[in-house]
């Protein structure tokens, strides 16, 4: 009975052995399986991912391409703004130019105002020094009466010298 006993013990310890392996393999099924499934969603997790990166990539692309058409329009802005300044400084010297030809001129009508009052002070004094029509209707009447004298008695005028005589 005791090769008996062994025996029946073997079986049933084969039988342990059996049903933990069994076991073991079932609990090995559910890792693989509970793997398997991580595998499957990180797959499709990667596959989203990639999927964000490559719409990431073509919008980076297009703010690249939007980056360049702004630094060219930055560019222009620029050189229009340098050639703006320049203009500005070309009619800002223009323009100091005239206000300093104007200040001449101002100084020149200055000056010709100043000339222009002297000679109408210079007229006024001749015009005063001039003879008044009553100074000149007076001397046409003493021209008159002179004529007069001369012309009417030239013996009372008395005597006459001569100078072709006298020499």
């Amino acid at each position: 009975m005791s090769q008996e006993f062994t025996f029946a013990t073997a079986l049933n310890e084969a039988k342990q052995v059996i049903v933990q392996q069994a076991q073991r393999i079932k609990a090995d099924a559910e890792k693989i399986k509970i793997h398997q499934e991580m595998l499957t969603n990180q797959g499709a997790t990667i596959s989203e991912q990639e999927g964000r990166i490559r719409q990431q990539a073509a919008e980076l692309q297009n703010l690249a391409s939007e980056i360049d058409s702004l630094s060219n329009k930055l560019q222009e802005a620029i050189t229009a703004k340098n050639e703006a300044e320049n203009i500005i400084n070309r009619q800002g010297e223009k323009i100091n130019g005239l206000l300093s030809r104007g200040v001449e001129l101002e100084r020149r009508v200055s000056e010709q105002s100043e000339k222009v009052h002297m000679l109408e002070r210079e007229r006024e004094s001749l015009v005063e020094k001039l003879p008044t029509q009553e100074d000149a209707e007076a001397l046409a009447a003493m021209s008159a009466l002179l004529m007069r004298k001369v012309t009417g008695s030239p013996a009372k005028a008395g005597p006459q010298m001569r100078l072709a005589d006298a020499a």
